[in-house]
């Protein structure tokens, strides 16, 4: 099985996978969520004890709060990724295993 890759103009890189857990994540949850919109976050240590160590996380936003220029379309679904979160994951890989999502280099 062949892996598909998309890349957003920001230089984020993600699978069909995770545009189809996105989906479907998003599928199962709009209806409680009115005006709000997925906010993807990351973060990476890159000094100290946690260095290398990297943690992201998926949560709904209100919309009003979600600026023009940091949403995009992942798949079908409208997401807001902040500037320190693309600065991050520029060039990495946002995939879903099946299990879990992994950012890879």
């Amino acid at each position: 099985m062949s892996l598909v890759l998309h890349r957003l103009r920001t230089g984020l890189i993600y699978s069909q996978a995770f545009a189809d857990y996105l989906a479907e994540k998003h599928e199962r949850e709009h209806v409680d969520h009115m005006g709000e919109v997925l906010h993807l976050d990351y973060l990476r240590c890159s000094q100290g004890d946690l260095a290398g160590q990297s943690w992201w996380q998926l949560a709904w936003m209100n919309g009003w709060q979600a600026p023009t220029e940091h949403r995009h379309t992942i798949g079908q679904v409208e997401v807001c990724i902040l500037r320190q979160a693309l600065r991050g994951l520029k060039n990495r890989l946002l995939h879903f295993d099946g299990q879990r999502v992994v950012v890879k280099q």
